[in-house]
């Protein structure tokens, strides 16, 4: 816990602008785009209610300097139809196993705004060092509603999101990031968490989505493990609509079952604590191997030392997804091995799970049966 406050206090001072800035106010009518090209390090763009809408492209509001700030309330509607992005912060490069987009921003916070119907996403951060996402809404973004990727010391917090194809939020390949205090529905997954390190998602509410929370492995990107997350003091209650996307998807969301609570599919010095997960039709909370292993010998499968302590899981795993494998519906799933759940090969054993842990959960269902007796946590 002690690292999830310092993280959250290092993601506030570093997405703060510089004291004694400008203030540059943007009334209906007139262009966010426009201020934030006059702006400079240190100031803040002050969004007046309104709709703000534009002739289409890459993004309606595209940021690349460092240390702005852009403010107003919910009312003032950034409508992104005909971009890919609604609002992108540095620069749209290509990620892949060679290497992530450098740094080119370097302190960014956006509180407030409403962010709706962009093609792609409504928030993207590419190459961010610091900062601050708060209390906007973020409404059918087609695929993401919040997508941080190769950024760091970042906070997410008391934000509205809802109506995403893929993930609510999803951050990748990124580093010291806090998800806290959202409210996330009707999207594929709420939250996501793939190849990225000291992440911390707690006292969110996710709800009525797909999935509910994923910590994820993936291939062919440049950080080849998810490592060091801290879930904890969520409710991940009734995630069972419809996975949005076909089972055969690719690597993406296309693979999870719908009705997932939490899974854990491959990540190591994972934290799960007092989570209320309830509801869930294919499970609760499930730790298995990566299934994407095989595609990069970079990826070491194996979910290693994780901790799941003092949760309530209970009334899941009642109705399994049928168009995708997906082990036996429970409260608690724990097979770390690599296993082809649709015919039920094994592919890859674990060879040690003496590290992972079970202690003082409420539940009833788990697979295999009595698997979390045995692994009481120290």
């Amino acid at each position: 816990m002690k690292r999830s406050l310092s993280l959250a206090a290092c993601a506030v001072l570093a997405a703060s602008p510089a004291a004694h800035g400008r203030t540059i106010e943007v009334s209906s009518g007139e262009s966010i785009q426009a201020a934030v090209d006059r702006a400079a390090s240190g100031d803040t763009i002050a969004v007046h209610p309104g709709t703000y809408a534009g002739d289409g492209g890459l993004a309606l509001v595209h940021v690349r300097k460092s240390g702005l700030r852009i403010e107003g309330a919910r009312s003032a509607v950034i409508d992104a139809r005909g971009y890919r992005y609604g609002i992108l912060v540095g620069e749209d490069g290509p990620v892949g196993a060679d290497g992530c987009v450098a740094v080119t921003v370097r302190g960014f916070a956006l509180d407030g705004l409403t962010v709706r119907s962009a093609e792609h996403a409504g928030l993207r951060l590419t190459g961010v060092d610091g900062f601050s996402v708060r209390g906007g809404a973020y409404l059918e973004n087609g695929a993401y509603g919040i997508r941080p990727r190769c950024s760091a010391h970042g906070l997410v917090a008391s934000n509205f999101i809802s109506g995403h194809r893929d993930a609510a939020i999803q951050v990748g390949d990124s580093d010291h990031v806090v998800v806290e205090n959202n409210a996330v529905t009707e999207s594929g997954v709420g939250a996501v968490i793939e190849n990225s390190s000291f992440a911390v998602l707690r006292h969110n509410q996710i709800f009525g989505n797909s999935a509910g929370i994923v910590v994820l492995v993936r291939p062919h990107l440049p950080l080849p493990v998810t490592d060091h997350v801290r879930i904890t003091e969520n409710a991940i209650v009734q995630n069972d609509l419809p996975n949005p996307v076909s089972a055969d998807g690719g690597d993406g969301i296309g693979a999870i079952p719908s009705g997932a609570g939490i899974l854990n599919a491959g990540g190591d010095h994972v934290t799960i604590e007092r989570n209320i997960i309830l509801g869930n039709d294919s499970f609760g909370l499930a730790t298995v191997a990566s299934p994407f292993a095989l595609a990069d010998p970079r990826i070491d499968p194996f979910p290693d030392d994780q901790r799941v302590e003092h949760n309530v899981i209970l009334l899941n795993g009642q109705s399994p997804d049928r168009e995708r494998p997906t082990p036996p519906g429970a409260d608690i799933v724990f097979v770390p091995s690599l296993v082809d759940f649709a015919s039920g090969a094994l592919l890859l054993p674990d060879p040690d799970s003496s590290d992972d842990c079970f202690g003082d959960n409420r539940f009833f269902t788990e697979h295999p049966a009595g698997v979390t007796g045995g692994m009481a946590c120290p």
